[in-house]
């Protein structure tokens, strides 16, 4: 906030006129002895220029005023006085195509300009963990560490595409790094949120926010990535992990904050805030496990806009996949204990200036950026997109053409020390291990009706014609039971049996769904679509007498109906 040769009085000056481009007010800024340190600054908004009013910021922020007798006078004079015009941001992010606004500094491209400040509501909630600690040197040192680990190059390339999701014209989307516990997801999340400024995961933003809240800190990371700790804290607990996952993928998607009724403070005239940013969570299941918990599917626009990606590879107990060769298999725990060990000291205290150098680079050369952004994700695309692919899948790969152009140009920039072509090779392997894992509804069908297949077929459900009377009369402790109708089998397997055979609440749903629609299924209630499957149910008279909720098939073909998928 401090400029050069600010207007001076005894002891109480004004050092800048400030206005405020997000409120639309002009301020002006005292600078005053403090109590408890050496200097304290006062922002008095304009209308408020009494020498009352001035007293009263100044002693709020801890000033140390004149003697009595002499404070009239002095900010009499001070509030005279002129000073140095300076802008608030109105928010962080592009401000044109030569000044980006950061948490903490504005870097221009420019030689001449406007005096600029970031947003004060930046540093809300735990973006005031960001700071700069240590230096750029020290931390290029550390993250020579991640050549051995491509979920720590893709979360460093995802922290640097952050402003070239603009540039490259892109929508927003997320990434969700997941794996086991103890694997290092949150240390290669870290690892990246360091060129921002955090040092702790502890210290990174978490999903345990109200909506509001997690919209505020979108439109506080515009053009930035945004680092989001184990998405398993989310408000509500584990059950409800799916759904807050999924409002943040079409919220943050959108790009765009609640638009509020304009008597809201705060609001201007009822306008939303609009953003670009680019999440990057950590979690222990893939997007599409924590939906199947929920025993749901993702539709193909949320598939695109919230990306899982695996953080272990060829059987790796680890992120670190591309560990030295050289190491012995009795050495490589030792070496990836001390890998981690060194991370979780050291970036405490070396953070936050990557990002800066990053933008500044970026800044000072941007017809020549949008030319290589483009480049670079076509290559990107080029590599790895197939003629056989999807929509979706192309559209995922498009996305990780971002993510390797944000990286490569913070590898040319001499900010990340990474080899060019490792870089690229990992962010491949990535992407096509994200669309490895998309899920694929009808192969999973088909399992699912082997499955099915072989357990109707099986011992455990019983055949009735090969049943003695007292055998039927002891039928409760059986799964099921199929008896012969006409060509075909009519089978009769308990709910809670029927539902144990399938790995997930949707897969049993889908069986019960397509058994429902090729006429296999006798039920009385009207299909729903929610997540129950009451109404494939049946209470159905066992022939020991007993009335069990049930599924109830009839397979006019036989066995070979099941075929048909």
């Amino acid at each position: 906030m401090l400029t050069d040769n600010p207007t001076t009085t005894a002891g109480i000056r004004k050092i800048n006129q400030l206005y405020d481009e997000g409120e639309q007010a002009w301020y002006d800024v005292y600078e005053s002895p403090g109590i408890a340190v050496p200097l304290v600054t006062a922002t008095v908004p304009r209308e408020d220029q009494s020498v009352g009013a001035v007293i009263r910021h100044l002693l709020r922020c801890g000033a140390r005023l004149p003697p009595t007798n002499e404070r009239q006078g002095i900010i009499t004079t001070a509030i005279a006085c002129e000073a140095p015009i300076v802008r608030r941001a109105a928010r962080n992010g592009w401000r044109d195509a030569k000044t980006f606004v950061t948490h903490r500094t504005v870097v221009s491209g420019r030689e001449n300009g406007d005096v600029v400040v970031p947003p004060s509501g930046a540093f809300a909630g735990s973006t005031g963990h960001m700071q700069d600690r240590g230096d750029l040197v020290e931390w290029r040192m550390l993250m020579l560490i991640a050549q051995y680990s491509t979920a720590m190059m893709l979360a460093l390339a995802a922290v640097f595409a952050g402003p070239i999701l603009k540039i490259a014209r892109r929508p927003n989307f997320a990434l969700v790094l997941y794996g086991p516990s103890r694997s290092g997801k949150s240390t290669a999340q870290l690892a990246g949120a360091s060129a921002l400024g955090y040092g702790q995961e502890e210290d990174l933003p978490s999903l345990n926010a109200t909506p509001a809240g997690l919209m505020a800190i979108a439109v506080a990371f515009n053009d930035h990535a945004l680092p989001i700790n184990e998405v398993g804290t989310a408000r509500g607990g584990k059950c409800n992990v799916y759904d807050a996952l999924r409002d943040v993928t079409y919220s943050f998607g959108n790009g765009q904050d609640t638009i509020r009724h304009p008597s809201w403070t705060g609001s201007s005239g009822g306008e939303a805030a609009t953003f670009q940013v680019l999440p990057l969570m950590s979690s222990e299941h893939s997007p599409d496990a924590w939906a199947a918990r929920k025993g749901e599917s993702r539709d193909e626009g949320e598939t695109a806009r919230l990306i899982g990606v695996p953080v272990l590879f060829n059987g790796c107990r680890t992120i670190f996949d591309r560990a030295p060769k050289t190491l012995a298999a009795t050495d490589r725990a030792s070496w990836e204990q001390e890998q981690f060990k060194q991370l979780r000291e050291v970036l405490p205290n070396q953070r936050g200036f990557a990002f800066k150098a990053h933008v500044e680079w970026i800044t000072a050369r941007p017809e020549f950026v949008q030319e290589w952004v483009g480049i670079l994700v076509a290559r990107f695309e080029a590599a790895v997109v197939q003629a056989d692919m999807s929509p979706v899948k192309r559209d995922i790969v498009a996305k990780f053409g971002v993510l390797y152009a944000g990286g490569y140009l913070a590898i040319k920039a001499g900010v990340l020390p990474l080899d060019k072509l490792k870089f690229g090779q990992a962010i491949i392997r990535a992407c096509r291990a994200a669309l490895a894992e998309l899920p694929d509804p009808m192969a999973e069908l088909k399992r699912d009706l082997g499955v099915m297949k072989v357990k109707l077929a099986g011992a455990s459900v019983v055949d009735t014609e090969a049943c003695t009377g007292k055998q039927l009369r002891l039928m409760r402790s059986t799964d099921g039971f199929r008896s012969p109708k006409n060509a075909g089998h009519a089978i009769v397997v308990r709910a809670q049996v029927f539902a144990d055979w399938f790995p997930s609440k949707l897969r049993t749903r889908r069986v019960l769904e397509w058994l429902d629609t090729e006429g296999f299924l006798d039920h009385v209630r009207e299909r729903t679509n929610g997540r129950s499957n009451l109404w494939a149910q049946r209470q159905v008279t066992w022939p020991d007498g007993t009335r069990q909720h049930s599924i109830s098939i009839y397979l006019p073909g036989g066995f070979t109906d099941l075929d048909r998928a």
